[in-house]
């Protein structure tokens, strides 16, 4: 069941982060920039990959291949979306503060 939720979690984040590159989720100030979208597709990625090696039924040796690169994956997609400034305040020109 977990491998379900990994995969079906993992295509619903690479949609967003496709969203993002296209435009068409953007009200945000990081939807601009293209890292917080191949960021997001990382992240996807990577829970899609280690989902699928679940699902598939890999060896445990392949398996466990598949996750540290699955994690690794996510890992680079939580640098892109750092560097994006994902997770950062937007701070608006007209602020005083």
């Amino acid at each position: 069941m977990s491998a379900w939720i990994m995969l079906g979690s993992g295509c619903f984040v690479v949609v967003l982060g496709v969203l993002t590159l296209t435009g068409s989720r953007g009200i945000a100030e990081y939807a601009r920039s293209p890292r917080a979208g191949w960021g997001r597709i990382a992240m996807g990625g990577g829970f899609v990959l280690d989902g699928g090696a679940e699902l598939l039924d890999f060896s445990f040796g392949a398996g466990m291949v598949f996750s540290t690169i699955a994690l690794g994956i996510i890992v680079l997609g939580a640098v892109l979306q750092l560097q994006a400034g994902v997770f950062t305040k937007a701070r608006h020109a007209g602020d005083a503060n």
